[in-house]
């Protein structure tokens, strides 16, 4: 009978290793290793330490990003667990040298770091470039919409959080009241146990008292249009925002990629939840990151922006234009327009057959001297309004005064079925023009073929982050620190890309 060795996984092994040795060229962690002892200077953080006469040596911080961005690469997200693999992981004790941070420490470094993030990001696009993964012709934009740590249940504009605070006030009457009947009820000599929780109505009380100290903290949040907007009051500076996956509380992660190697060169978390004005803070902050890593000022002046139909609005589009940037940004319409659109039937209102040609605004003659029209009939259209304004632009009206379309024979050529009088509207100015001509744009043959481009530029970063990356939400608070966040998941993807396709750090020179 053959005989074979016993095993157990459970036993635990004292093996002499050699930390270099863990750490194999062509794997992220090499070139995370590589990249951040040549690259990354971490004086900065002297200040913060007061221990050059006591107190116990404090861990390096270059170790302590190289835990973090690693630990990030892997989809672990949270301080505690980063502890533990810094304990117990072979890679992770390869990279930190044996030291064991506590959660607290790698907290309060990912807080201490918020302010020189950016360094960091520019680093790492600087050798992103000096290796050959920009092109810096053609980008794409989008943004992902990541639940953070606060309940949409705590969201509502004032007057909404005003009538939710009173129905606490008065459901804790209620239960006050409730409370007050039974007490009366119960035999007398009765006490209350100690180190009782709070009863129901205290808890209720404390909910109207927190909308209160909110409410008088703060001033409500106007929206694109002027109008408010939802506030939260676990984290006031967050949105509720309408996702494929359902309503989320969070914020608008945006993110700029080159198309040559999807190298994120841009990574922002703007003001608001909705894609329609965030390019102009967007590009602002792309252009100092581009100065900051030796990329010149004007490095995006005449590339190619693509980016899907949530961009397209004038204030964006004139972003494009100040920056000089080809942008091809379709309109939500754009696809009824398509001839390759299957199914576009249905999506096209069918129009009447016309019955009879109508008249034209060339079968009106215009009267300059008096500043009116003639219809065919010989019937006057008067000027009715200078400036009347309306989302197509601003028109000057004229319109026929009394009956005198009652009785036309001209009336079935001149007017629509539900029209009662025959009215001019004259173009003075045109609205949007920006959405207008790209509009025509993305008509185009040319602008189709290059819009075809954008997915497969932006949503592979994406899909990284989310899926590979485990980034699907981000349990902090405040646009400055979830911010952070993002910009160290964003280095993590590009590092990851340095380690593919570059030979020095991705291959043990």
């Amino acid at each position: 009978m053959a005989r074979f060795k016993p095993y157990n996984y459970d036993q635990s092994l004292m093996v002499p290793v050699t930390l270099s040795e863990q750490i194999e060229p062509g794997t992220f962690e090499y070139a995370l290793h590589h990249l951040i002892e040549a690259r990354y200077d971490d004086s900065f953080l002297a200040e913060a330490f007061a221990n050059d006469d006591t107190g116990r040596p404090a861990y390096p911080p270059k170790l302590l990003l190289k835990a973090i961005l690693f630990a990030y690469s892997l989809g672990i997200l949270s301080s505690r667990k980063i502890e533990n693999a810094c304990r117990h992981n072979i890679r992770f004790m390869a990279l930190i040298c044996g030291e064991a941070p506590d959660h607290s420490t790698i907290a309060t470094f990912i807080q201490k770091l918020g302010p020189h993030v950016e360094n960091v990001f520019a680093e790492v696009l600087c050798v992103c470039h000096e290796e050959g993964l920009l092109e810096g012709t053609h980008f794409a934009v989008d943004g992902l919409k990541l639940p953070t740590d606060a309940a949409k249940e705590w969201s509502g504009t004032f007057a909404a959080l005003k009538k939710k605070r009173d129905k606490f006030k008065k459901k804790a009457r209620a239960l006050m009241a409730e409370h007050k009947r039974r007490d009366r009820r119960l035999a007398k000599g009765k006490t209350e146990v100690t180190g009782e929780t709070k009863s129901p109505a205290e808890k209720l009380l404390e909910k109207a008292r927190k909308i209160d100290a909110f409410l008088a903290e703060n001033e409500p949040r106007a929206g694109v249009n002027g109008k408010e907007v939802q506030s939260n009051l676990t984290d006031p500076e967050s949105s509720k925002m309408h996702t494929s996956k359902g309503t989320v509380q969070g914020y608008n992660c945006q993110a700029l990629v080159d198309g040559s190697h999807q190298i994120v060169t841009s990574a922002h978390v703007p003001e608001g939840g909705q894609d329609g004005r965030v390019l102009g803070e967007l590009f602002e902050h792309a252009a100092a990151r581009a100065e900051a890593a030796g990329l010149g000022a004007n490095y995006y002046e005449g590339a190619e922006l693509l980016a899907d139909a949530n961009y397209h609005s004038e204030p964006n589009l004139e972003v494009c234009e100040v920056h000089g940037l080809d942008a091809v940004i379709p309109d939500p319409n754009f696809r009824d327009r398509d001839e390759r659109y299957e199914g576009r039937d249905k999506h096209i209102r069918k129009a009447r057959p016309k019955e009879t040609e109508r008249f034209t605004l060339e079968d009106f003659r215009y009267v300059e001297g008096k500043d009116h029209y003639v219809c065919p009939a010989g019937e006057i259209l008067p000027l009715n309004a200078r400036a009347h304004k309306s989302v197509r632009g601003i028109f000057r009206k004229y319109r026929i005064t009394g009956n005198a379309c009652d009785t036309c024979r001209w009336r079935t050529k001149c007017l629509s079925r539900i029209a009662k009088k025959r009215t001019l509207s004259i173009c003075i100015e045109t609205a949007n023009p920006h959405c207008q001509a790209m509009r025509a744009k993305v008509d185009t043959k040319e602008a189709r073929r290059r819009y075809s481009y954008r997915m497969g530029t932006i949503e592979p970063v994406f899909a990284n982050l989310r899926h590979a990356k485990g980034m699907n939400r981000i349990n902090y608070r405040g646009r400055e620190k979830v911010g952070v966040i993002w910009k160290l998941c964003c280095i993590v993807h590009n590092i990851g890309k340095i380690a593919l396709y570059s030979p020095e750090y991705g291959v043990e020179t």
